[in-house]
C-alpha cells in the first residue's frame, strides 16, 4: 500500500512539473504545421548549354606545343569587362565551354574547353571588318570575303567551303583530350587559311564560337561577334612595312578607298571606290602592291599605285620611303642612272580645258646612292596654262619637255606655238629649262600602245 501511494505522488508531481513548462517562442511566426517538410527543394535541371565563351589568351605559350593539353594556356575565361556588362553582350563568362584565340603571323591558335553541348565539336569563325565601300555586287557577298568559318571536332579542322560542304584544312594542325566533362582541343589554322585582312599591321580579329549542334553552321549576326585582340601587331613579309605605309597614305586622303589583301597573296592589293563623282556604285581593282623598277648599289627602287602612284625605296632590304608623285603623273615616264643616281621621269596633264586653260608640267625625281631623294629640276618657265599642250622627250631622256600653245607667254597679244626642253646640267646638278619659239606646232606623235 505504502509502495502504490509513494508512486501515485511521484505521477503527480512530474506532471505538475509538465504543467508549468513554458510554451515554445517562435517570434511571432506561425508555428510550421506538421505536414510541411524540411528539405529544401533541388532547382530544376539547366538544358545544357552551346554557348563558348572567347578571350584572348592570358598566356601564350611562346612556341604552343599542339597536344590536346591545354594547361600551359593558362585560364580561358573571357577578361572582366570594365565596368557593368551589356546584357547584350554576346561573351559570357558563365558559359560552361572556353576558348582562347590568339592570331599571329605564323598562324591561328586556338585552345578550348568544351562541354555540354560543345563536347564533340564546335563551329569556329573568325575574320576583320570589311573594306568600305562595298562593291557594288553587294555587300554580303563583300562581307563573307572577309570571314572564315571552320568545324572544329575530334576529327581535325574543316572549312566551311562557298557551296556549305566540308573541307579539310591542308596544313592545320589539331589535338583533343577527353575529359570528365567533354574534351580539351588545340588547334593551328595556317596563314592560307586566313580571310581578307582590312588593315595593315593586324591589331585584331572577330571570332564566335557554338557548339556544333546542326550538320550547317550558323548565321553570324553583326551583333555577335566577339572583338580579340592580336598578342602583337600581325604583320606579313615580304613588304609588310611598305603595305603599312600604302594604308597610312590611304588614311591621310581627303576620300580614303576601301583597302584589303589576303594573307595568302601578299603580292596584291585591292582598293574599292566610287567612279568620278557616282557614288551609288563602287568598283574594285586589284594591284601589285610593288613593281621593282632599278636597282643601284644596295638601293632599290619600284612604283607603287594602289592608292596615290608613288615610288618605293628600299635600302638593303628596308623602307627607306614611299614618295607620293600623284601630282605629277599615273605612273614614271621614264627611269634612268645619271649622276650617280637614280633619275624618275614623270609628267602631268589636265584632260579637259577649262575657262583658265590647260596644266601641264613635268617633275624629276632622284634616289641618292644613301637613299635619300631629291628634285634636282627647275621648274620655272614663265608659262602657266595652256591653249593646246602635248609632251616630247628623247627615249634615254637626255631632254624632255613640251610643245603648245601657252594663254599667256612673254607678254604677247597673240599666243605663238613654243617648244620648253630640259636638259641635264652637271655644273647645276640637274635639269635646267631652255625656251624656243616655232612658226608651227607640229602634230604630237602618236603614242606606243602600253603592254597589257
Amino acid at each position: 500500500m505504502t509502495r502504490f501511494v509513494a508512486l501515485a505522488s511521484s505521477v503527480a508531481a512530474l506532471s505538475a512539473a509538465c504543467a508549468s513548462a513554458p510554451a515554445p517562442q517562435n517570434s511571432g511566426k506561425p508555428a510550421p504545421s506538421p505536414q510541411e517538410s524540411a528539405v529544401v527543394k533541388a532547382p530544376a535541371p539547366r538544358e545544357p548549354s552551346p554557348l563558348v565563351s572567347v578571350t584572348d589568351p592570358y598566356n601564350l605559350p611562346e612556341n604552343p606545343s599542339i597536344d590536346g593539353d591545354i594547361a600551359e594556356w593558362g585560364s580561358l575565361l573571357p577578361r572582366s569587362p570594365g565596368g557593368k556588362p551589356s546584357p547584350t553582350d554576346p561573351n559570357a563568362r558563365d558559359a560552361p565551354s572556353h576558348l582562347a584565340f590568339a592570331l599571329t603571323k605564323d598562324g591561328a591558335f586556338v585552345a578550348a574547353d568544351l562541354a555540354e553541348l560543345a563536347k564533340d565539336g564546335i563551329w569556329l569563325a573568325f575574320g576583320f571588318p570589311p573594306s568600305a565601300p562595298a562593291p557594288s555586287s553587294g555587300d554580303e557577298a563583300h562581307a563573307a570575303r572577309f570571314e572564315r568559318m571552320f568545324r572544329l571536332d575530334k576529327r581535325g579542322l574543316f572549312q566551311v567551303a562557298p557551296g556549305g560542304a566540308l573541307e579539310p584544312v591542308a596544313h592545320s594542325v589539331t589535338a583533343m583530350k577527353r575529359t570528365e566533362r567533354g574534351m580539351t582541343i588545340e588547334a593551328r589554322i595556317p596563314v592560307s587559311a586566313y580571310p581578307r585582312a582590312s588593315e595593315a599591321p593586324i591589331v585584331a580579329a572577330r571570332v564566335r564560337a557554338i557548339a556544333a549542334t546542326t550538320p550547317a553552321p550558323p548565321k553570324i549576326d553583326a551583333g555577335e561577334w566577339i572583338d580579340v585582340p592580336v598578342p602583337e601587331p600581325v604583320a606579313f613579309e615580304p613588304h609588310a612595312k611598305l603595305r603599312a605605309a600604302v594604308y597610312h597614305q590611304n588614311r591621310a586622303e581627303r576620300k580614303p578607298v576601301g583597302l584589303s589583301y589576303s594573307p595568302a597573296d601578299l603580292d596584291h592589293i585591292e582598293t574599292v571606290r566610287h567612279p568620278g563623282k557616282d557614288t551609288s556604285t563602287a568598283v574594285a581593282t586589284e594591284y601589285p602592291l610593288y613593281v621593282f623598277e632599278r636597282k643601284l648599289g644596295d638601293v632599290e627602287i619600284g612604283h607603287v599605285s594602289a592608292v596615290i602612284p608613288s615610288i618605293a625605296v628600299f635600302k638593303a632590304g628596308e623602307l627607306m620611303e614611299l614618295v607620293d608623285i600623284g601630282d605629277v603623273g599615273e605612273e614614271p615616264m621614264g627611269i634612268v642612272e645619271r649622276n650617280k643616281q637614280i633619275h624618275i621621269f614623270s609628267y602631268s596633264q589636265t584632260d579637259k580645258l577649262d575657262d583658265a586653260g590647260f596644266q601641264a608640267g613635268w617633275s624629276v625625281l632622284a634616289i641618292l646612292e644613301d637613299g635619300s631623294t631629291l628634285y634636282p629640276f627647275n621648274a620655272e618657265t614663265g608659262v602657266g596654262r595652256w591653249e593646246k599642250v602635248y609632251e616630247i622627250h628623247s627615249d634615254k631622256f637626255d631632254w624632255f619637255g613640251m610643245r603648245g600653245i601657252p594663254r599667256e607667254y612673254a607678254d604677247e597679244e597673240t599666243p605663238r606655238a613654243i617648244e620648253i626642253l630640259w636638259r641635264f646640267d652637271k655644273q647645276y646638278g640637274g635639269y635646267l629649262p631652255t625656251t624656243r619659239q616655232l612658226t608651227t606646232l607640229p602634230a604630237p606623235r602618236p603614242k606606243p600602245r602600253k603592254k597589257p
